[in-house]
């Protein structure tokens, strides 16, 4: 069953985000972080969804090698990325063939919409938290102009250009449900 599928942006839309160094971009960052980390995964995901219900159909999600997410595709003793399923931990194993299911071919490169988010959530981020992907995907809502990013200590960073109705909308409900710095 397809998860994602690819979009047709290959490249981050925006030019005010420098995608090497997040810091180094122009834009404004808000960090929100869990107030209960139980449950780091649902309590993200629940994150997600409190955040951006409204605008969730809008978001794409971006990497820049999408096989290359998880750090054990890396064979050190080889040199090479190895994307079998053989020898890999359980998170690479999932994701991988979440990857599969979806018909994203190795070395893409680009956008992707969220078919499922609640699984492709609830993949991502077991990768990210236990440290088997060392930086999440970037999330975008090009029409609105922010972007986001999941953080293995049960934060988000959330960046944005200007405040519009949608990015003051997402700052008000993140100061009244959350901890944000």
């Amino acid at each position: 069953m397809k998860v994602i599928e690819k979009s047709e942006s290959r490249s981050f839309p925006y030019p005010w985000v420098d995608v090497d160094y997040l810091p180094g971009s122009k834009g404004k960052k808000v960090e929100v972080y869990l107030r209960n980390n139980n449950d780091q995964i649902s309590e993200l995901i629940l994150l997600f969804y409190i955040l951006f219900s409204n605008v969730k159909a809008g978001i794409k999600i971006y990497n820049f090698s999408w096989w290359d997410y998880c750090l054990d595709t890396w064979n050190h003793n080889k040199g090479e990325y190895d994307y079998s399923i053989l020898n890999k931990s359980d998170e690479t194993k999932e994701y991988l063939l979440l990857l599969k299911g979806s018909s994203i071919g190795v070395g893409y490169s680009g956008s992707c919409r969220c078919l499922n988010w609640d699984r492709f959530l609830n993949v991502s981020l077991k990768c990210l938290l236990s440290h088997i992907a060392p930086y999440s995907h970037l999330f975008y809502d090009e029409k609105d102009n922010f972007f986001f990013y999941f953080h293995h200590t049960g934060s988000i960073g959330f960046y944005y250009e200007e405040k519009n109705k949608i990015v003051k909308d997402i700052l008000q409900i993140a100061k009244s449900e959350y901890d944000i710095r």
